[in-house]
């Protein structure tokens, strides 16, 4: 062999781009063979993801809107799966009561409320005692003009019409004990049935006193 012949090594490794392949999320086959621990709501939730965001890749000038169509669905699906699977509003799912009295429509109509108060009291039944004072409330307030009651509506509701810190105060407390399973007693009754004496005192004082100036102006 000639001494001035020149071996040139074709076997070289290019290791920068080696380094790059490995990186590269597309190249890596073995994740498909790697379980993640996904609940199926988060599945769905990654799915809907994957979903929208090849909508957008593939979306064009012309067709742009139907993709935001597909985006403003896919978000919706979302926001439902969030709710139900946090228990929110009207996705509360239904099961056994957390409360240990009888749940029934708060409707403040047709009922003799001093005497199912006197009888929650003489069984100790402070929580139900407590809810039946704060509906003996809400039935004045409608009777006086104060709140339009209707059976459809939420406490909240009731304290944007009626504004006093003391009927606030009872709703929340009515919130507590009717839906957080809190555990009421007998302070929890006198409390509530102080505020609604005080609330029924001072509104009454200022019906009075509107009347003796309707009075004296006619």
């Amino acid at each position: 062999m000639p001494a001035s012949t020149i071996h040139i090594d074709t076997l070289q490794c290019d290791t920068t781009l080696l380094q790059q392949l490995q990186q590269s999320p597309s190249y890596d086959y073995t994740r498909e063979f790697v379980q993640q621990d996904y609940s199926v709501i988060e599945r769905i939730l990654r799915w809907l993801e994957s979903l929208f965001n090849t909508s957008v890749d593939k979306a064009t000038d012309d067709n742009m809107s139907i993709y935001w169509v597909i985006g403003g669905i896919v978000v919706v699906i979302a926001a439902a799966v969030y709710l139900y699977t946090h228990d929110v509003g009207l996705f509360r799912r239904s099961g056994k009561s957390d409360l240990d009295y009888e749940a029934q429509d708060e409707d403040i109509y047709g009922i003799d409320f001093d005497t199912r108060i006197d009888q929650a009291v003489t069984q100790n039944d402070w929580r139900e005692a407590t809810r039946l004072a704060y509906l003996k409330t809400l039935r004045w307030l409608a009777d006086n003009n104060r709140i339009d009651w209707a059976l459809f509506k939420t406490p909240s509701q009731y304290t944007r019409e009626e504004r006093s810190p003391e009927f606030r105060d009872m709703t929340n407390e009515f919130l507590r004990v009717r839906y957080g399973n809190f555990d009421a007693t007998e302070t929890t009754y006198h409390e509530m049935r102080d505020r609604s004496k005080t609330l029924i005192a001072r509104i009454s004082d200022e019906l009075v006193e509107q009347q003796n100036q309707e009075g004296g102006d006619a």
